[in-house]
């Protein structure tokens, strides 16, 4: 079975559908890479899975049931995934989360509008976030990506996560730690398990506390991306 490199880890996934084979074909690892993790969705589940989901085609379930058992696998790791889309510029990830339907995708397209190349796409909805050994967050492409299937196999250090709300004058402020907790848990997949919170919540504290964080008031111009940039990209 094919073993996959995603967040600098070697992941294997056992897919009983080709969905999941052609949608992660970018992250292919090398043949004889030995797996950290390794991932399947048991027939039996997928099975129930498909039973409550009658609409959606096997391999998109399982590709989805594939996520969310990833998302608890990499947690030792210093890992999650997070519902964000992340940008790059000039080598520095920038990541924007907000409840479905907000406009964050509109709002990373406004950067690709005004900034042009200097912008890639790293994902557009569920990148993987990794805590580095000596702090701070690195942000990884995955192929778990929302519907434009935006995502590159590609990462680059986490310099700042912006919170996104509707407005029709554009505004933004920086959070305090505290203030981003239930903004920042809420894009996360619930942990199932007291040992698997407790993760989570380390993990969380530790990009609260390394990583800047702000709250966007935005409408969809381009006056919008450009007070964000300035914001995010401003050195320190």
């Amino acid at each position: 079975m094919a073993v996959y490199r995603l967040a600098d880890l070697n992941i294997e996934i056992l897919p009983r559908y080709q969905h999941i084979v052609h949608q992660c074909k970018d992250y292919l690892a090398p043949d004889g890479t030995i797996p950290d993790v390794t991932v399947e969705v048991p027939k039996e589940d997928l099975d129930r899975i498909m039973e409550e989901n009658p609409r959606f085609g096997p391999g998109y379930l399982e590709s989805i049931e594939a996520y969310r058992r990833l998302c608890t696998a990499v947690l030792p790791f210093d890992a999650f995934f997070v519902h964000a889309a992340v940008v790059e510029v000039d080598g520095r990830a920038y990541a924007f989360s907000a409840a479905s339907g907000t406009g964050k995708s509109t709002h990373i397209s406004l950067w690709r509008e005004v900034f042009g190349e200097r912008v890639h796409i790293i994902n557009g909805d569920k990148p993987i976030l990794r805590r580095s050994e000596g702090g701070g967050f690195t942000a990884y492409g995955t192929p778990w990506c929302g519907k434009e299937g935006w995502h590159e196999n590609r990462s680059a250090p986490l310099c700042g996560i912006c919170f996104l709300e509707r407005s029709q004058e554009n505004y933004i402020r920086p959070l305090a730690p505290g203030d981003a907790l239930d903004r920042i848990f809420s894009q996360l997949l619930r942990p199932k398990t007291r040992h698997e919170a407790d993760m989570t919540l380390t993990l969380t504290d530790r990009l609260l506390r390394e990583v800047p964080m702000w709250v966007l008031g935005c409408n969809i111009s381009h006056e919008a991306a450009e007070l964000s940039f300035r914001t995010l990209t401003a050195k320190k």
